[in-house]
């Protein structure tokens, strides 16, 4: 059996949003190991502004988010190093998994491997 898998597709829109949340990933299991427990875990987070948006123990992966934005991002919601080489990897590649932006220009479709 095949295991589907989600594919960016479209493109930026200049929207902004991405940049007034910083977002972080790590291993479940090696944060686990630090707090004992998810419960924990997500109160720690919490105290300190972070937010658990998602969470695989099958993929190994726990993703946060705080209310911090991008010291790039202008009044009018535009990123000033978005065309140049400047622009870090991960602004390059975001999203890498589906969010909740409605705003955004990416959107994530579900492919079988070929």
């Amino acid at each position: 059996m095949f295991r589907k898998k989600l594919v960016r597709s479209g493109c930026c829109n200049s929207c902004g949003e991405c940049c007034k949340v910083l977002r972080i990933s790590a291993y479940l299991d090696h944060s686990l190991k630090q707090h004992g427990s998810m419960e924990d875990l997500e109160r720690y987070y919490a105290y300190r502004g972070f937010r658990v948006v998602n969470y695989s123990k099958k993929d190994d992966f726990i993703n946060f988010e705080a209310d911090i934005p991008c010291d790039k991002l202008t009044n009018d919601n535009k990123c000033l190093v978005h065309n140049s080489d400047e622009k870090p990897l991960l602004c390059k590649t975001y999203p890498s998994f589906q969010d909740d932006i409605e705003e955004c220009g990416y959107r994530f479709q579900e492919k079988y491997p070929d």
